[in-house]
């Protein structure tokens, strides 16, 4: 039998090692999560950069090889046909530059979302309620061990009154 200052005690470090570790953990969960979430961040605007200049490239060389034709063909280059099919292919490459932005900044609203979703169920105990846990392993204890032995003076006593 354990004397009740001592339960509580080893109860109260024992929760406080608790709290600690949950408090660690927690704190851990939440920076893997952030420089996950940076990771992918980098990865979707790298990814959308990319997509960017692919595009601008591949509109140079549309229109590049829309001059060669016509120059060989023998068509004018300053002809409002000519000019216009430039300009289409321009409006396009603008286009696509804009549903390119568009899909990067959903992408990047989506992660978000799956971040603060994440970082919810991330639990980090407060000052307070590590102080309330451990409190109340402190109160549990004393009282477990305090009920304990006043069972094992009762019995004592009703032993020692009835040899």
């Amino acid at each position: 039998m354990c004397d009740p200052v001592t339960a509580t005690v080893l109860a109260v470090t024992t929760a406080a090692v608790g709290q600690i570790g949950a408090y660690k953990s927690g704190k851990a969960q939440a920076a893997a999560l952030a420089y996950q979430s940076q990771v992918q961040a980098d990865e979707i605007s790298r990814a959308a950069g990319n997509e960017l200049t692919e595009r601008a490239r591949a509109a140079r060389r549309e229109r590049a090889a829309a001059r060669a034709a016509g120059s060989e063909a023998g068509i004018n280059l300053g002809s409002g046909s000519f000019i216009a099919a430039l300009q289409n292919s321009a409006m396009n490459q603008i286009n696509d530059q804009g549903l390119i932005i568009q899909n990067e900044r959903n992408q990047q609203r989506a992660r978000v979302a799956q971040t603060r979703s994440l970082a919810s169920q991330i639990q980090v105990p407060s000052g307070l309620s590590a102080a309330l846990a451990i409190g109340s392993a402190g109160v549990g204890a004393w009282n477990d061990a305090t009920k304990t032995q006043k069972r094992g003076t009762a019995k004592a006593v009703a032993k020692a009154a009835n040899p």
